[in-house]
């Protein structure tokens, strides 16, 4: 057995990889001083079979497009590569190894005896040492996400002398063709699963050394089914129910009690690029259903979180729940905590934030997923 096939034996019976100590990649790491760091997060939409939207998901035909894409990035968060009855998952794993990806995690596959018949389909891939990593699984959810067991995962990055803390997550979907107590219910189940997953965030971040967090980067990237537009196009053709606030700006506003919560896409475009449901000529005709068909929607992001270290919570108390309320949100004194300190060069360049359509021509289907990608990239700036 070569040293390839020992590594994917690894990788599919574990959650989690890391190299055989002798390769020593800290040191290759250590010479990737001053060049760009370009993270992606994609929803990649390989359902298990025989689930298919129309006559043909190509599943296999998209798989081996992408591999074609994976020396662009450095680190890739794959929604919903799902590991059930299908290999697939293990083919991407296979083939991000060969390019360099020698850090891997992923969801945990669910136990026999489990509620869920497969795993959430979080698949993070990392070309730089992953020092240390946390999964959590949410509670429940409905209708179709009811099978799979959702949840987040944290992995603490390793990048010469810094760290990004990198979180990601798929949260419950709505489905907007199932009725207004459905679409109402998977509010209220995305709603609890969001909060968990800013628990989970603040628990790793305010569990940090404070003169090691000013090394680090904090960033949440994944497909929230959060639509910064709260849904407009299809609430009006399917006469569903709009909130009294729009669960963006209730995220945002929970998010920035952390600290301070950037929306890296809106603050390069000044608004929400779509991410999911633009279809018609030039894009998807093939993967959408026709319930969201032309639905115009973002419900993938990424996300800086900037902690604010003059909290007094930051030195104690765990507990999300009971303090959340009362954190204060003026955020204006937190840059200048980061921006005295020399030693803090870890930096996003916020200009680099891309949508990636990953656009295809020539085949039956046109686009690589139903949505699109997000793309940003970080620098490390060496004063040395």
């Amino acid at each position: 057995m070569n040293l390839l096939q020992m590594r994917n034996n690894d990788v599919k019976n574990n959650n989690s990889y890391k190299p055989f100590e002798d390769e020593n990649l800290e040191e290759i790491n250590d010479n990737k001083r001053n060049k760009v760091i370009k993270i992606l997060t994609y929803n990649f939409f390989l359902r298990p079979p025989p689930i298919k939207t129309n006559k043909d998901d190509y599943k296999e035909e998209r798989l081996k497009d992408f591999f074609l894409l994976l020396n662009n990035y450095s680190i890739i968060c794959f929604q919903e590569i799902f590991g059930a009855i299908h290999n697939r998952k293990h083919k991407m794993i296979k083939k991000a190894i060969e390019n360099g990806f020698y850090y891997i995690l992923k969801s945990k596959t669910p136990s026999f005896f489990s509620k869920y018949l497969i795993d959430g389909g979080l698949l993070l891939l990392s070309k730089y040492p992953i020092i240390e990593s946390k999964f959590i699984n949410y509670d429940y959810g409905i209708l179709s996400d009811s099978l799979c067991m959702k949840g987040a995962i944290f992995a603490k990055i390793k990048i010469s002398d810094f760290y990004v803390c990198l979180f990601t997550t798929h949260l419950q979907a709505s489905y907007c063709d199932s009725g207004n107590y459905y679409w109402k219910l998977s509010i209220k189940v995305r709603t609890e699963q969001s909060e968990k997953l800013i628990n989970f965030i603040y628990n790793i971040i305010f569990n940090i050394p404070i003169q090691q967090i000013k090394k680090c980067k904090f960033i949440l990237v994944g497909d929230l089914n959060i639509d910064a537009h709260n849904y407009d196009t299809i609430r009006k053709k399917y006469n569903l129910s709009k909130g009294i606030i729009s669960e963006y700006d209730c995220l945002k506003k929970k998010l920035n009690k952390l600290g301070k919560a950037i929306d890296l896409f809106e603050k390069k475009f000044n608004g929400h690029p779509y991410t999911f449901g633009v279809n018609g000529d030039g894009f998807d005709k093939v993967l959408t259903g026709n319930a969201e068909f032309n639905c115009k929607q973002t419900l993938d992001y990424m996300w800086e979180i900037i902690p604010d270290l003059s909290l007094p919570i930051y030195k104690k108390d765990n507990d999300l729940s009971s303090k959340l309320e009362f954190i204060p949100i003026d955020n204006s004194n937190i840059n200048n905590i980061y921006n005295n300190e020399n030693s803090y060069q870890l930096q996003i360049l916020y200009d680099s934030p891309k949508v990636e359509q990953f656009l295809v021509k020539n085949k039956p289907y046109q686009q690589l997923s139903d949505h699109f990608g997000l793309s940003v990239q970080l620098t490390i700036k060496d004063n040395s």
